[in-house]
């Protein structure tokens, strides 16, 4: 999207290539800053909270293989592949929990400019290929074609990041072992992952179908009813749900400036259906979650009327809920 709506705007004054240029300049401070604010305002300065180290998944062992590559001085092709094609938010995240240098973190995080041109560059071209001279045939003809190409090389880049650094993880997996399981899972994480886990397995217990009452069977299936409709009405009747408009498209010009009017009536009932369908799973998720809380802290669930209640003591049976 940056690189549809810099260019459209800034090719009248940068030209073509400039926008491009500054189009993906913006994109390589966005991502910095991102990168920043995730390792010192939330791995660093939140580091202290059980759940922030939960959420990175730090005794995982693809964690564990992660720090031992980026704790490594210096940097290094494993190191920067991992900075560029590892998951985001736990990579940025880790750099802040293990302290490492700001400032090797964002240069190691530069290289990733060559992801973030093409994609900028794939972006003008399609922009390119709407524009319409005074005759009304297409000003860049051969925009469309070089777009399909340059989005292809993006995605290129992008999957093969992703393969390089996973590449790098399993072989530092495999290959260093036994430097993995020394390093100590962090005491909190685990306990807070136990009772995750034995609360997930409660939740289970409480929503087996046999046990759920008729309200909350009730909830799901009209859920379920919802969301299915909405998807058929908005696959099979596009045309009568949304006013057809693209990523090119002026909303001044094609939709009356105003978001609202891509919706057709038939496409606010297949939204509709959508928040209905949302807000039931919502409520049925709440009350399970409701359920397997009590039955996590021992407390005897009461079932449907024809099934006996759920004992706390049958979460610990992988095969399923036993029945006082």
């Amino acid at each position: 999207t940056l690189g549809i709506v810099l260019p459209a705007e800034g090719h009248k004054t940068l030209g073509w290539t400039g926008s491009i240029l500054y189009c993906s300049g913006v994109g390589l401070v966005l991502k910095l800053f991102s990168s920043a604010l995730q390792q010192k305002g939330i791995g660093q300065n939140l580091s202290h909270y059980v759940k922030v180290r939960q959420f990175v998944g730090i005794n995982s062992i693809l964690m564990k293989a992660m720090r031992l590559v980026l704790d490594k001085e210096g940097l290094s092709v494993p190191k920067v592949s991992i900075l560029i094609g590892g998951p985001d938010w736990p990579t940025s995240v880790l750099c802040g929990i293990m302290r490492l240098s700001l400032p090797q973190i964002m240069l190691g995080t530069t290289p990733i400019i060559f992801l973030i041109f093409p994609t900028c560059l794939s972006g003008a071209l399609l922009y390119m290929a709407s524009v319409k001279d005074e005759t009304g045939n297409p000003e860049f003809a051969w925009a469309g074609t070089i777009s399909a190409i340059t989005l292809s090389i993006t995605a290129i880049v992008q999957f093969g990041s992703m393969i390089v650094a996973a590449y790098y993880l399993e072989q530092t997996a495999a290959k260093r072992s036994a430097d993995i399981d020394a390093i100590l899972d962090d005491r909190e994480v685990k306990e807070a992952d136990d009772k995750a886990a034995h609360l997930n397995r409660c939740y289970r217990d409480v929503t087996q179908w046999d046990m759920v009452p008729f309200t909350a069977k009730l909830l799901l299936q009209t859920s379920l009813g919802c969301i299915i409709t909405s998807c058929y009405m908005v696959q099979f009747f596009t045309s009568l749900c949304f006013t057809p408009h693209s990523l090119t498209d002026s909303i001044d010009d094609n939709l009356d400036g105003k978001v609202a009017n891509l919706f057709l009536p038939l496409g606010w009932v297949a939204g509709g259906l959508f928040c209905i369908s949302t807000m039931l799973l919502y409520l049925f998720q709440s009350w399970g979650q409701q359920k397997a809380h009590k039955l996590a802290s021992g407390v005897v669930v009461s079932a449907s009327p024809d099934e006996s209640p759920i004992d706390a003591a049958s979460t610990s049976d992988a095969s399923g809920p036993r029945y006082s």
